[in-house]
């Protein structure tokens, strides 16, 4: 199969829809929540509005002979830990350590690239060079219409379709503040490298509100 993407069998269904249930009883219906549902294709001036065009990204690499993609602050961090847990190593260099290991998601692609050659880090399968670190958009990108000159994504996540419906829900609710909105529904994320089980996967059901 390819990464990133699971089946549930009967079991993992009966599991899911059991914690959904409960999820809306407790949350939803409790606390008098308003639930929507939106479509996952969303249009592209949804998304730019709110930033994903542009800052919805990951730092990736390459191996420089093979192509393989890594995603750079996991090849970082996974030089960093094993070296934090050295007890060969000295304690002011194990400081610095835990400085750059707890910063790596801030880093600009120019100031990841110093630290990851600063480590020596190298494409994990090959030992191969790796490149300079670049922004990668994990959105899936698609077009709405035949014509190809309507861009849009599949949500990375359902709290768009809240906001953006947040005057029909006002309206729903007679016009009072507070309130909350609700959604269940499916996100997808071109994750570079998933990982850590059904964690880090490319198309997960989300339950979120706002």
């Amino acid at each position: 199969g390819v990464a990133g993407l699971y089946d549930f069998g009967p079991p993992g269904c009966a599991v899911k829809a059991n914690l959904l249930a409960q999820w809306r009883q407790h949350f939803v219906l409790h606390e008098n929540m308003l639930e929507i549902e939106c479509p996952a294709v969303t249009p592209e001036v949804v998304l730019k509005t709110s930033g994903h065009v542009e800052k919805f990204i990951d730092l990736m690499v390459k191996d420089v002979k093979t192509q393989t993609c890594f995603r750079a602050d996991h090849l970082l961090e996974d030089v960093i830990e094993p070296m934090l847990k050295d007890p060969t190593v000295p304690r002011d260099k194990k400081k610095a350590m835990e400085l750059d290991k707890n910063r790596v998601d801030e880093m600009s692609p120019e100031e990841l690239g110093g630290k990851l050659k600063e480590y020596g880090v190298k494409a994990p399968d090959t030992g191969n060079d790796l490149t300079s670190p670049f922004p990668f958009n994990l959105m899936f990108a698609t077009q709405i219409g035949p014509m190809g000159n309507n861009q849009a994504y599949f949500r990375p996540e359902t709290a768009q379709g809240i906001f953006v419906n947040f005057r029909d829900l006002l309206y729903y609710n007679g016009g009072r503040l507070p309130f909350a909105g609700a959604q269940v529904g499916r996100g997808y994320r071109n994750e570079i490298a998933p990982r850590q089980g059904l964690l880090r996967v490319r198309e997960f059901e989300m339950a979120e509100i706002e």
